[in-house]
């Protein structure tokens, strides 16, 4: 019966690590959702991975492959800009799968 008490405890210790872990989570999601600096980041980020990926490729979509490569020139064309281009920021974010 003891182990079972020691047990229960540190579940209990346990959810409530992960629940505030989550609330952590979402408050930064949150806070990160009108941050466009933060977005143009994420975006430069995944944009290099994805040009990356379909340059390496050898049956490439050329068609495919100029579509990332205009998005990245616009990403790295707003990396120092003060006024951001903030439609089609949103617009690459849903695209490149952000929510």
């Amino acid at each position: 019966m003891n182990k079972s008490i020691k047990h229960l405890g540190l579940t209990r210790i346990a959810n409530s690590y992960v629940a505030r872990l989550e609330q952590s989570q979402k408050l930064k999601e949150i806070a990160n959702r009108n941050n466009y600096p933060h977005k143009v980041k994420l975006l430069r980020e995944k944009i290099t991975q994805e040009h990356n990926f379909w340059s390496d490729k050898k049956n490439s979509s050329e068609k495919k492959l100029l579509d990332i490569k205009k998005d990245l020139i616009f990403i790295e064309s707003q990396l120092n800009k003060v006024d951001l281009n903030k439609e089609r920021i949103d617009l690459l974010m849903s695209k490149y799968g952000f929510s």
